[in-house]
């Protein structure tokens, strides 16, 4: 009776253990952790604390002007040198017409860094702006003057098709000397072009590459000598092509003679 009397008393009071004081030697530690973290989290987000004292342009310009990109970015920095927003000061600089690409990163201990890739127009899109090589539209804010870029005419949509026939005819042309000044592709995908001499071409619907051909072959013999001459080329036609004059010429007939020949 003794022993299951000492036997319950050991069991009660394993089932109560004493109050232990040991949680608190890694309790404290923590908290003082956890304080000083937050404490420095307050700190580094103050911009007093570590502010950007620096802006750094890099890149090769000749429409954007550093001091252009400098309000930029100061426009957007926001925070101090750990919390400033680098995705949004980025998207603040390609808010700039002429910047195509930017990126943004910070160089310890004070500094923003931005790298820019200037927008290059390889033409004018009539009435809504600049054709880059990609054949996106951009609009500068400033008024541009492009006297040495084509003119395309058309929807902004149809720009990259047009930036395609445009290398290909121009890659012809240069077997004799021309280059293409204007181009124009209406909805349904008819296409005229200018050439720098002013001569006019109708090039249609399909086949312009093997209608520019045509006219090619005659060209060097038979229209080189009187291209001033000449208003348009409608080259619309199966086995020929039908020529406007800007006035009347003597030797029109013979010239049409030349030309049953191709």
């Amino acid at each position: 009776m003794a022993a299951k009397l000492k036997q319950a008393a050991y069991i009660q009071k394993k089932e109560v253990p004493a109050l232990s004081w040991r949680w608190l030697n890694w309790l404290i530690p923590l908290m003082i952790v956890i304080a000083g973290m937050f404490w420095a989290e307050q700190q580094l987000s103050n911009a007093k604390t570590l502010p950007v004292k620096k802006i750094r342009v890099h890149g090769t310009f000749i429409n954007l002007s550093e001091e252009m990109l400098y309000q930029s970015v100061s426009k957007a920095i926001a925070g101090g040198y750990f919390n400033v927003d680098v995705e949004h000061v980025r998207e603040e600089v390609e808010q700039l017409p002429w910047v195509k690409r930017a990126t943004v990163r910070r160089v310890w201990p004070d500094t923003l860094s931005v790298s820019v890739i200037e927008q290059k127009p390889v033409a004018v899109a009539k009435g809504f702006g600049l054709v880059n090589a990609q054949g996106e539209v951009f609009k500068p804010a400033e008024k541009y003057t492009a006297k040495v870029l084509p003119v395309f005419d058309g929807k902004p949509s149809l720009n990259k098709e047009m930036l395609q026939k445009y290398h290909a005819m121009n890659t012809l042309l240069a077997g004799i000397q021309q280059k293409i000044i204007y181009m124009k592709f209406d909805a349904r995908h008819a296409l005229q072009i200018e050439l720098d001499n002013g001569l006019k071409l109708v090039l249609g619907r399909g086949e312009s590459k093997r209608r520019l051909q045509r006219m090619l072959k005659i060209y060097p013999r038979v229209l080189a000598a009187r291209v001033h001459d000449i208003d348009v080329i409608d080259l619309r036609y199966t086995n020929g092509m039908a020529i406007s004059w800007k006035k009347k010429m003597e030797n029109s007939k013979a010239i049409a003679g030349d030309m049953n020949h191709v």
